[in-house]
Parts: structure tokens; sequence; C-alpha cells
């Protein structure tokens, strides 16, 4: 197996030299919305120094707390410095992030925090809100205590008896300065654990995916080939190949829409931001208004995430003409097969790249980028140079030719360790060989591009999120009214993809497809709500086995979809 000669061998390594160079300099890291209660409009702007200067405080309270090599530190909240403060304070200590999708329902919370049973939470106080009155529940099955960086004095009684702030925090001096010079790192190196991400996949609970410091830092390197490849490609020199992993003259400024507890927030964007010593923009929410005056008053030369913020910054026609941006990075969702070129017209110069990955790749697995991407707009790229990927029979996992569709399997130093307590699916994910079955349904060209066809998996991706279908469909059978629930996928230019659903209803009960809709809104998160709901007039399709056909309903929901313009239904409250 192949991997990088000079990868940092630790976070903790890779943060130290990261920041001592930019605070050197004097570089602002962030520039973000100033938090709740805040004006809607207020900004603040955060430098590297401040950034580490907090973490390694916080650092060393995590070590008063017992907090050692490998000890689980749950960190939970939006973007915000304080987010990687709390990260890097965990590195510092040598322990082990565990990033929570704070997007995701209570109960879905608990069974993350259950799972992975962090000593420590350290949350924004929207988030210790949120999880507050499962404090007692939590602390039963073994996790630890919750701690808010930032003030909790305006939130509910109950709340406050539950969550402990710890915005003035103020370690003994010694202790700050052994965690400075690293005492107390023994067994700490490139297999420690590193962060724990969680996906969503057949299955309503989300896994733990354990990565270790060496996987998540595969990307100090793989970041940079795809660009370094197109220039390559284009005809340009060695020289300004290897250019694409160095630091530019003037500091990058990169719009960052997508969360941090992502791995393409965390290990894409942010390590990317380290890499070069970049700048990113935070934003309090998605809305492309706010995003296009943002980058115009920011200067944001970069920017992405996911295919739909791209879309969405192209067609509001909101940037002024001459506005320069350098670059557009994006993955986790089916992009419009004419992005590429609507960026190259747009933008003059813009490097347009496509990646694939997935949380159990530690991201970028594959990538496309410059001409090589206009020209092959529905490729995903070449394997980075320490991965590898190739299709096979999904019953015989057997390798097949060069153009026809099978299972996707990736292999290389960045696939994941394991799933959090989950042998079983660990073992059924990753063979002997170590190949790594994405469920992802998949071509490759005979130049090794790979081209996602499919998804075996039964999961719906909006913007980048995954959204189980079964975490729709449970929502939708607490519904009395409703006998079966399918949810499938519909097609979105803006988002990829959006949530659909098809009902049969119980012997003798009536309800419009307006009625199911609003029932089911308070039940899912914002990203999961479906935007158009099928009555069925009989029992759903099966097969012999009784499993619902998918594919069947898929092309009846469409007709339907279809039918409505793809407009969202609205539904009657």
């Amino acid at each position: 197996m192949k991997t990088w000669k000079h990868t940092p061998p630790t976070f903790r390594d890779f943060i130290g030299k990261s920041f001592a160079r930019w605070a050197a300099e004097g570089r602002e890291l962030v520039s973000e919305p100033v938090p709740e209660p805040a004006a809607y409009y207020a900004r603040q702007k955060v430098s590297y120094a401040e950034v580490y200067a907090r973490g390694l405080v916080l650092a060393a309270w995590l070590r008063q707390q017992g907090v050692r090599v490998g000890t689980r530190v749950a960190i939970g909240g939006g973007n915000s410095s304080e987010w990687i403060s709390a990260f890097v304070a965990v590195n510092l200590v040598g322990g082990c992030s565990i990033l929570l999708n704070s997007s995701l329902q209570p109960d879905v919370q608990a069974h993350c925090l259950a799972l992975t049973k962090p000593a420590v939470i350290l949350a924004e106080p929207k988030y210790a809100e949120v999880i507050a009155p499962l404090a007692g529940e939590l602390a039963a099955k073994g996790v630890g205590k919750i701690y808010s960086w930032g003030p909790v004095f305006h939130l509910p009684r109950p709340v406050q008896d539950n969550v402990t702030d710890i915005t003035s925090v103020n370690p003994l001096p010694e202790v700050v300065a052994a965690v400075e010079r690293g005492d107390g790192l023994e067994g700490y190196g490139p297999e420690s654990d590193g962060i724990i991400y969680f996906t969503s996949g057949t299955t309503s609970m989300p896994k733990g995916v354990m990565l270790t410091q060496h996987q998540c830092l595969v990307h100090v390197l793989a970041g940079s080939i795809p660009g370094a490849r197109a220039r390559l490609r284009a005809g340009e020199p060695l020289e300004s190949a290897l250019a694409v992993a160095e630091p530019p003259e003037v500091q990058p400024v990169m719009l960052l829409p997508v969360p941090l507890f992502h791995v393409t927030g965390s290990l894409g964007w942010l390590v990317r931001a380290w890499v070069v010593g970049g700048r990113l923009v935070f934003v309090r929410r998605w809305n492309v208004e706010d995003a296009a005056r943002l980058m115009v008053e920011e200067k944001v030369a970069f920017f992405g995430g996911v295919p739909a913020v791209a879309v969405a910054v192209i067609q509001s026609n909101l940037l002024p003409k001459d506005h320069i941006i350098e670059g557009i990075t994006y993955g986790g969702a089916p992009p419009p097969q004419r992005l590429a070129a609507d960026i190259a017209n747009r933008w003059a110069g813009a490097s347009a790249q496509h990646a694939y990955g997935m949380t159990e790749t530690a991201g970028l697995h594959t990538g496309v980028a410059g001409q090589d991407y206009i020209d092959r707009p529905e490729a995903v790229g070449l394997a980075v140079p320490i991965a590898e990927i190739r299709v096979v029979n999904p019953v015989t996992k057997q390798p097949l030719p060069p153009g026809e569709m099978g299972l996707l399997e990736c292999r290389g130093s960045n696939i994941m360790k394991e799933y959090i307590d989950n042998p079983k699916a660990t073992a059924e994910a990753i063979n002997a060989d170590g190949w790594l079955n994405t469920g992802d349904m998949a071509s490759i060209d005979a130049e090794g591009y790979l081209y996602i066809r499919d998804r075996a998996k039964d999961v719906i991706i909006r913007g980048g999120e995954n959204i189980a279908s079964a975490e729709v469909e449970n929502a939708v059978y607490l519904d009395g009214r409703v006998a079966e629930a399918a949810a499938v996928p519909v097609p979105c230019e803006r988002m990829g993809e959006r949530v659909a659903v098809a009902v049969s209803l119980a012997p003798g009960a009536s309800a419009t497809a307006e009625e199911i809709q609003a029932a089911v809104r308070p039940r899912l998160r914002h990203v999961a709500q479906p935007a158009i709901v099928v009555i069925w007039p009989e029992p759903l399709p099966r097969n012999a086995n009784r499993k619902i056909l998918k594919a069947d309903i898929k092309k009846i929901v469409h007709g339907h979809w279809d039918a409505q313009g793809r407009q969202e239904t609205r539904a009657k409250l």
C-alpha cells in the first residue's frame, strides 16, 4: 500500500508548525459572524495567533480534566473560530476528536454520544441547549459532562444546571507550559486515533467512523494533486505544478459554507487553509445573497464545498462581473453536467475541481480539474497517488473491464480504521485485501477516470448532506394514517437531489399529500424534509422477498416531480 513520505506524523505536529508560521506573519484565520444574540450582520475577525492561544489554554484545561493520548473529546457546534480552537486543543493533548453533526435530531445525538462515549463534550451554547436535557441519560451510558465555550446564562435554568460555562477557564501555568512543550504524549503517533466522524447509510442511526492521525493527514498533500495534475496536463512546467502545494504570495481567502463537522469541511477546507495560510470566511446560515455580499466584502477568491453552492452563486448573478475567482472545488453530490463549462465561461482562468470521496476514505479519493474536467463533465477524476479504485461485479467481486458498470471499491492509506464498536459492519465494508465496498455503482474508462453511475446504498444526497431513507421513512411512519412509506431521491439542479416520499394509506384512512408533508415536518431536520409526497393508490410494489421496489417507485415519483415543474409542494399547515 502506498503512502506519502512527508505527511506530518500527527495533528499536533501539523497544527504547531502551521500556526507558528502564519501567526508569525500576523495572518487572520477566520472572518465570522459574532455569536448570537448579536445583530445578524455583525462580524469579527480572528487571527491564527488568537485561535492557537485559546486552543492552548483549553488544552491545558483538558489535561487537568484527565484528557490524555487517545481520550475521546466531542466537539459540537456550527462553524466558528471557537470550534477550531476546541479542535486545536484536543489535538495539542493527543486526544481523539469526535465531530458531532449538530443538525441531527436529539435522539440521534444521544445515539452518537452513547456510541462513542466521550470523556468531555465541548459545545457552543446552541448545541449545548439541544443535548442538555439528555445529560442524565448520557451520564448513565458513560458519557462525560457538557461544557460550553460560550455563555449560557441566557439559557433556561434546566439547561444551565447540566452545562458548565468555560468561557473563562484558568488552568495552572505549569500545565500550560507542559502542554506547550509536548509533555505527556507517550505512545502518540501516526497510528493513534485521530477523528471520529458520523455517517449514515441504509439504517436510520449513523455509524461512527474512526480515522487515525495518518489517515486524516494524507490530505495535507493529496489536496494539491488534482490541481497539480491539471497544470501538467495543460503543458505547464513541473515547477508550476509543484507550486500548487505551496502557499501563494497573497493570502487565499476561502468562503466555507459547508460544516466543519463534515470530512469535507475539516479535512478538506480547514486542513487546506492551514497548508496555504488561508483565511476562512464563515456564514451565519447559507443563502446566496449573504454569500455574494461577503465574497465581495472579503475579496473571496476560492469557494465551493458542494455543487449546489457553485450553482447558486452562478445563477444569482449577484457578483460583480470583475470579481476574481481563482478556484471552485466541490464534491459530495452529483453536479449538473454543464457546471464545469459554466464556471469557465463565468470566470476565465478559474480552476473548477470535482472530487469523489466519502467519510470512510477520509474524504478526497479521486479528483479532476481544469480542461480534463471540462472535457469529461461526468467524471469524478483519477485516484490520487496514495489511493486505488476498481469496479467489480457486485456478486462475484471480480474486477470488470473499462467502461462496464459495477460496484466501486477503494483502497489506500486513507481508508478508515473501523466503524466504532461494529466489527461486523467493518468486516462487511473492508475485505481482507483492504478494498472498501463503497456501495456506489460506477465505471472506469480506459484512461482511469471514474464515473459514479448510481448508489447501491439507500442514501439521498442533498447539497452534500447524506440523508438515510430510513430516517425519513421512520418519521413518516409516525403518522397513523400511513401504511407504507418509501423515500427516494428526485433530481434538483440546485441541490443535486431532494427527498421525495411515496406512501400508501392505512385501510380506512384518508389524507392528502400536503397533510402528510405537514405532519412530518416537525419530526425531521431541515435537509431531510420531503420536497414532494406522492399518495400511492394501492400497496407499494414489492418483489418476491417482500422488499419494496424503490426503482419502480422512483420512476413514478419522478413523473409527478416533473409534472409539477420540479417545484416543492407547499404543505398546508
